[in-house]
């Protein structure tokens, strides 16, 4: 088993980027929902013992996306690639590693994988909310790996939406897309691509969500975000 110390000084080098959701779970005992998604997308399960997520909560990967620089055309998968790659040269010395998120043809049931670490449950934004950073998290990077260590999941916490009575998300969204069972996808983009749209560059139902507000991304990176976001949308109804 690699030292514990080892993996805590990456671990903390991660944090220091932003990138401060860390979970490791192990390939053999995965739920059979997520690894029949996963085998269907072909991806060789028995042939690893982890899989490694790494996400961000808060502010502080955006500092350091900003400090590092926005360099390419993708910066923040760029920035999160590099980084989770220096961990595993650095702290894993290099293992066999097989990389699925992001930028590979891998279908990876990302929110499962979050809510089996710990880190989020479902909402009625369609998106998960974690315990610690409400709905302003996000996953970043996954690869599964022979290196030898332990399985790490975040301790079970009470979902923020169990004691939420007033769920101003519902009540804030235009178009009434948060719904309690299920997430009106279609309402949501049609609603985003009118001119002038309120919603083109935000999501006002999320930035409604009352938990942990000194988590909320600056505006900049909601922004960010959301407009790219919005060019998917674009690219998908015009096909």
């Amino acid at each position: 088993m690699m030292p514990d110390n080892t993996i805590e000084a990456g671990i903390a080098f991660l944090a220091e980027a932003g990138l401060n959701l860390f979970a490791v779970l192990d390939c053999a005992t995965l739920p059979s929902g997520i690894q029949t998604l996963l085998r269907a997308s072909h991806v060789p399960l028995d042939a690893y013992q982890r899989l490694v997520l790494i996400g961000h909560g808060g502010q502080r990967m955006w500092a350091a996306l900003q400090a590092w620089g926005m360099q390419t055309t993708d910066p923040v998968d760029h920035f999160s690639t590099v980084m989770a790659r220096k961990f595993i040269a650095d702290y894993l010395h290099h293992p066999p590693t097989l990389w699925l998120y992001p930028d590979t043809p891998y279908i990876v049931p990302l929110q499962q994988l979050g809510e089996l670490a710990g880190w989020s449950y479902p909402s009625p934004l369609g998106s998960g909310i974690s315990p610690i950073y409400g709905v302003w998290f996000a996953y970043r990077a996954a690869f599964l790996t022979n290196a030898d260590i332990p399985v790490m999941r975040h301790a079970p916490a009470p979902s923020p939406c169990d004691k939420c009575a007033e769920k101003p998300c519902m009540t804030t969204c235009p178009v009434q897309a948060v719904q309690l069972n299920a997430f009106a996808v279609d309402a949501c983009a049609h609603h985003r691509l009118r001119p002038k749209s309120p919603c083109m560059d935000r999501c006002l139902a999320r930035m409604a969500c009352p938990f942990f507000p000194e988590h909320r991304y600056t505006l900049p990176q909601i922004q960010y975000h959301y407009t790219h976001s919005l060019g998917t949308i674009q690219a998908w109804y015009a096909q």
